[in-house]
């Protein structure tokens, strides 16, 4: 039933939704052709782990393979990295030109970049690679640098001293005890200098490795070392390690120097001097050996942990758009326009509280739905004779055949003699469903009277194309009777009553005890009084329902709203009435077949083609005549005599 329901919602906006499809398709072709195009360069890189975390299990390298790949993804964001490559390429490049992804679970990685020029999106994509790898070797240098730049100073200054000294030791000759005595004066001078300048150096270090040791707090365990404070404890260890071993060295010398006799006895040779010479160009030669050594380490730490960034790809410029063509434009445009006005539909749709289908009528007013009446213009301008007489093999004709049914069989156990015609506002076609049920009843060979009960707002004598001179309104007044204002129309059996000049009073004479004596009299006159009421926004239907046998609701699809619709059906109640049911009236043409209407003009119907039509009575029917109505109210002779409606 649901689905029933919303392609019933989907045919009653078709035509909106058919505009925001061509609206929304329109507006995609415009916007393909006036967009400007753009290109798409690709470049692939390869991000390759540190070769010290080359020995790592599986798990834990597709996780690091992973958080690397991230952060490189991240740093392609970075803006200097998007300022050095602008620089490069002499255009801007935004970051919402740039789309970074892993190729699966690889360490590939694709970098892509958008641009209106297919040959500077190339240069781009190329450019940004080429400064993201010159940017991680610059920032993993950075880390090792200042340990580096230290060793390289060392190394220079081993060097030199190398240097002198070997040179010393080629231009030695025979030198005087006094000189040679001075010269050794001079060297335990050097010495002790550089012992002192070593050991403050190393008390400088060690003061400093002290303070970037962790201290543990009382009960707490000490806080770990950040990365940047690892590297630097390193770099002081090993400094310090060079500086003990330095320090070592020149206590040594200095101790050989002091065994060295002294005075002016003592005879000191160029040999010996020699040798103690060649033994601190060894000690130098050591320590430039283990330099070079802590150099070449710290260079292979910084290789082990740099990872590695190569092109493997290089971005070519592209001949075809991103842009989809004209064609899809459109598409997504009609498919936009859909929601769009599917949303406007839905959402008019949720806010009209208009009573639509028998279901509404179910669900809101808990009454059956006993007729439905096509929206026939025909039948809404047809004046003098009603649609039913003039049309009698017409499709409307047996939707009032149907509806005469439906009400014998609602009163089975007690017969509807008076039906009370009403609706909850003006304009819901009460007058036409009144008319031409009463002469569809007509013609079942019952004697029916059609009474005007709208006393504001009369119609049916021009429905029925007589005169309102006399009427109700006479009776009430007590100059006519009621077998005086009642006339036969143009359809056999059916008589009506007209409400003649309109009262000031039309409640208070409606709900009267003589208003009870009529209807009492015209149904011992009538096989079915059929009353048309005026609409619920007056209170005349609602003291007439209480009045009647059964009420009969009329029902404008889409017009009649709920909440008035459940005020009339609660004054009803409160009346104390029996409503019989709801008819449906103008239905659209369109929705007939869901509301139980056939296109009998389409197909042979039996029950029209096969049975004779019922037609107007003879001229010479008595039931006609003012004689046969005087033989209705009681046998008596009207003053209208003889007249016959024309």
């Amino acid at each position: 039933m649901e689905l029933k329901l919303i392609f019933q919602l989907i045919r009653r906006w078709a035509w909106l939704l058919t505009i925001g499809v061509l609206i929304g398709g329109g507006i995609g072709y415009v916007i393909n052709i006036y967009q400007t195009p753009e290109y798409e360069a690709r470049a692939k890189i390869l991000v390759m782990e540190p070769v010290r975390n080359s020995s790592a299990t599986t798990s834990s390298s597709l996780k690091a393979n992973k958080e690397m790949a991230d952060t490189y993804l991240e740093l392609l964001f970075t803006q200097p990295i998007l300022d050095a490559t602008s620089q490069k390429v002499g255009a801007t490049l935004r970051p919402n030109q740039i789309r970074a992804e892993r190729v699966g679970e690889t360490g590939l990685m694709e970098v892509v970049i958008r641009d209106t020029d297919p040959e500077r999106a190339a240069l781009m994509a190329n450019t940004l690679v080429q400064v993201l790898i010159e940017q991680n070797e610059a920032l993993q240098t950075s880390r090792f640098s200042s340990s580096e730049e230290t060793l390289q100073a060392q190394v220079a200054e081993i060097e030199q001293e190398l240097s002198n000294l070997e040179t010393q030791i080629e231009q030695r000759s025979e030198q005087s005890i006094g000189v040679q005595t001075q010269e050794i004066t001079e060297q335990k001078l050097e010495l002790e200098q550089q012992i002192n300048s070593l050991l403050g150096e190393i008390t400088v270090l060690e003061q400093d490795i002290d303070d970037l040791t962790p201290k543990a707090a009382a009960g707490l365990l000490p806080a770990p070392l950040t990365l940047e404070q690892r590297n630097l404890m390193n770099e002081k260890r090993t400094l310090l390690a060079q500086k003990q071993f330095q320090l070592d060295l020149a206590q040594d010398a200095y101790t050989e120097l002091l065994n060295l006799p002294t005075g002016e006895d003592a005879v000191v040779t160029s040999t010996d001097l020699r040798d103690i010479e060649q033994a601190n160009l060894d000690l130098y030669r050591q320590l430039y050996s283990t330099l070079l050594s802590n150099y070449e380490a710290v260079r292979l730490a910084r290789l082990e942990n740099t990872p590695n960034v190569v092109q493997v790809e290089r971005a070519a410029p592209s001949t075809v758009p991103i842009q989809a063509g004209p064609l899809r434009y459109v598409i997504m445009g009609a498919v936009l326009g859909l929601l769009a006005t599917g949303l406007l539909a839905f959402t008019l749709e949720y806010m009209d509280d208009t009573l639509k289908t028998p279901q509404d009528v179910a669900n809101v007013l808990g009454l059956p739905v006993v007729g439905y009446v096509v929206n026939e213009s025909a039948m809404e301008k047809s004046e003098g004779m009603p649609y039913v007489t003039s049309s009698p093999r017409s499709p409307m004709a047996e939707t009032f055949r149907s509806l005469r049914t439906n009400l014998e069989f609602a009163s089975v156990d007690k017969p509807l003699k008076t039906i009370l015609i009403t609706s909850p506002g003006s304009g819901d076609g009460k007058t036409t469903v009144a008319t031409n049920l009463a002469a569809v009843m007509a013609q079942a060979n019952k004697r029916v009277i059609l009474l005007e009960g709208d006393l504001r707002r009369p119609r049916v004598h021009r429905a029925l194309g007589m005169s309102n001179q006399i009427g109700l309104s006479d009776v009430f007044r007590g100059q006519m009777d009621i077998r005086d204002v009642a006339r036969y129309s143009k359809v056999k059996d059916l008589a009506a009553i007209t409400s003649g000049s309109l009262p000031p009073n039309p409640t208070e004479l409606l709900g009267s005890a003589r208003m009870a004596q009529i209807l009492a009299r015209l149904v011992e006159s009538a096989s079915v009084v059929i009353i048309d009421s005026p609409p619920f926004v007056v209170s005349d239907a609602t003291v007439l329902s209480a009045k009647v046998d059964g009420v009969l609701l009329v029902i404008q699809p889409g017009r009649t709203h709920a909440e008035a619709a459940r005020a009339m059906l609660a004054q009803l109640n409160r009346a104390g009435a029996h409503v019989v049911g709801v008819v449906l009236n103008r239905v659209p043409r369109k929705n007939a077949n869901y509301y139980g209407y056939y296109r009998y003009e389409n197909d042979a119907v039996y029950s029209i083609e096969n049975t004779p039509a019922e037609q107007p009575a003879a001229a010479g029917d008595t039931r006609r005549t003012g004689k046969g109505l005087a033989t209705m109210f009681s046998g008596k002779p009207g003053k209208i005599g003889e007249e016959v409606v024309s």
